[in-house]
C-alpha cells in the first residue's frame, strides 16, 4: 500500500534548538499536542509522497544513508510511531475521523474547544479578560473615532480577527468596542473555515456553548440556508468542532450583547478552486441563491442583524511557505493589505477579488472567501478602518496581518 500523509494537517516550518524541523498541528485533534519532526524523522517524512509503499520507502532511506540493517529497523520503527500519531492517511485513520464526525453530530450543542486553552474557562476570568480588552486605553490617533454613538446604532457589519487574543488585544479593542450601547437580534458570523473538506460552507445547527453560557443558535436560519446552498454545503458540520474563528468571536458578543441574540455561525471554505475563473463570490456556479439569502437575513426588518466576519489577513513567511522571512516581505505585505482593507472600505467586490487574482493570493489571505462574502451581503454604506496590526513570530521568521472595520 502506497503510504501518503493525511491532507488536512497543518505542517510548518519551524527553528528547533538551532535546527531545521517541522510542526505538525492537527484540526480535527486526534493529535492532542503539536508534535515537531526533525532529525531522521523529518527526513523519512520527505519521502511519504503517495507513490512509496513503506518498502520502498525502507530501501530510499537505507541508500541515503548507507546500507543498514539498522537502518531499515529505524524506517520502520518511525513508520510505525506515524502511524500510531494519525499522521498517516490509512483506513485506521479514516475509520476513526469517521467516529469523531458521528460523535459530534450526535450533540445538540458545540462545546467550547478552546476555553482553558486560549482563554479562562472560568465565567468570571473569561469576563474580566473581555472586560480589560474591549476597555483599553484608546490611542490619540484612533481609527474611526469619527464615528459617532449615533452611527453606531446603524453598525451592518465588523470586520474582527480570529489571532490569539492576546495578540491581537487593541484591534479587538477597536473591533468590538462599536457593539457598546447596541443591540442586536441576531449576529450572522462568517467564520474562515480551516478545515472545510467538503462544499465550500459548513453551517450547524448547534448551539454553541462557552462558560459564560450557551448562544443560541438561529435553526430556521441555518435550514434555510442549506437549502439555499444545496451541494455547496457541506453534507455534515464537523468543520465546527475545533475551529476558532467563530468561537473567538462569540466570547465578546456574549459578554457585550449578553443573551438576548440569536446566532447564524457559517464557516466559508477556500474560493481557491475559482480565483481564476471568475472575478466575484457571486459568480461562483452555484452560489447565487445562498448570497440572497444571507442578504434577506442581514435586511430582515424583523430582527435586527448584525454581522461579524472574523478573519485574519497576510500570513507571511517559512511557515506558510515562502522562501523569504517576514521582515523582507513585510513592505509587500503591509502594500497589500492596504489595498484589499480599501476595496473593503468602498464595498467593491471586483477590486477585491481582482487583487489577490493577480497575487495569485501569494500573500495567503485567511479570509478571503469570508470577506468576499461578507462584500456580497453589504450592498450599501461606507466601512471605516478601525485598526490594523502585525504578529511577528521571530521562532518561525513569519507573521500573520489583522484588522477591524466597522460597516455603517
Amino acid at each position: 500500500m502506497w503510504l501518503k500523509i493525511r491532507d488536512d494537517l497543518e505542517i510548518q516550518r519551524v527553528n528547533y534548538k538551532g535546527n531545521q524541523a517541522l510542526l505538525v498541528s492537527d484540526r480535527i485533534g486526534l493529535i492532542e499536542n503539536p508534535l515537531v519532526l526533525r532529525g531522521e524523522a523529518l527526513e523519512i517524512l520527505a519521502l511519504i509522497d503517495g507513490r512509496r509503499t513503506a518498502e520502498d520507502i525502507q530501501l530510499e532511506f537505507i541508500r541515503q544513508k548507507g546500507y543498514s540493517l539498522a537502518g531499515a529497523a529505524l524506517v520502520t520503527q518511525i513508520l510505525g510511531e506515524f502511524k500510531r500519531l494519525f499522521l498517516l492517511d490509512t483506513p485506521e485513520f479514516r475509520q476513526k475521523k469517521q467516529e469523531l464526525l458521528r460523535e459530534f453530530s450526535e450533540l445538540a450543542e458545540r462545546p467550547a474547544a478552546l476555553a482553558g486553552e486560549a482563554y479562562p474557562e472560568e465565567k468570571d476570568e473569561l469576563s474580566e479578560l473581555v472586560k480589560q480588552m474591549v476597555e483599553l486605553e484608546p490611542l490619540s490617533d484612533e481609527p474611526g473615532k469619527e464615528i459617532s454613538s449615533v452611527d453606531r446604532k446603524k453598525l451592518k457589519a465588523l470586520v474582527a480577527p480570529h489571532i490569539d487574543l492576546r495578540a491581537g488585544r487593541r484591534v479587538y479593542c477597536r473591533a468590538y468596542r462599536m457593539l457598546k450601547d447596541c443591540s442586536f437580534d441576531r449576529v450572522v458570523v462568517l467564520g474562515t473555515g480551516h478545515s472545510v473538506d467538503e462544499g465550500i460552507f459548513s453551517l450547524t445547527e448547534k448551539d454553541f456553548r462557552l462558560p459564560s453560557g450557551t448562544v443560541t443558535t438561529d435553526k430556521k436560519a441555518v435550514r434555510k440556508l442549506k437549502a439555499a446552498g444545496g451541494e455547496l454545503v457541506a453534507s455534515h458540520d464537523f468543520a465546527h468542532r475545533k475551529e476558532h474563528s467563530i468561537e473567538f468571536q462569540l466570547i465578546f458578543l456574549q459578554s457585550l450583547l449578553g443573551h438576548g441574540f440569536e446566532l447564524v455561525p457559517i464557516l466559508c471554505g477556500s474560493f481557491h478552486h475559482w480565483l481564476k475563473k471568475v472575478n466575484r463570490a457571486s459568480e461562483i456556479p452555484g452560489i447565487g441563491a445562498f448570497l440572497e439569502e444571507l442578504k434577506s437575513l442581514s435586511s430582515d426588518q424583523q430582527k435586527h442583524t448584525l454581522v461579524v466576519a472574523g478573519v485574519d489577513f497576510s500570513h507571511v513567511g517559512p511557515k506558510f511557505g515562502h522562501r523569504e522571512s517576514a521582515s523582507e516581505l513585510k513592505e509587500a505585505m503591509v502594500f497589500f493589505d492596504n489595498k484589499i482593507i480599501e476595496a473593503l472600505v468602498r464595498l467593491d467586490p471586483l477590486s477585491f477579488w481582482k487583487l489577490h487574482q493577480e497575487r495569485e493570493d501569494s500573500f495567503n489571505v485567511c479570509g478571503f472567501s469570508t470577506l468576499a462574502v461578507l462584500l456580497e451581503m453589504l450592498q450599501r454604506g461606507k466601512g471605516y478602518l478601525l485598526g490594523y496590526d502585525l504578529m511577528m513570530d521571530e521562532a518561525t521568521q513569519s507573521a500573520v496581518s489583522f484588522a477591524a472595520i466597522a460597516f455603517i
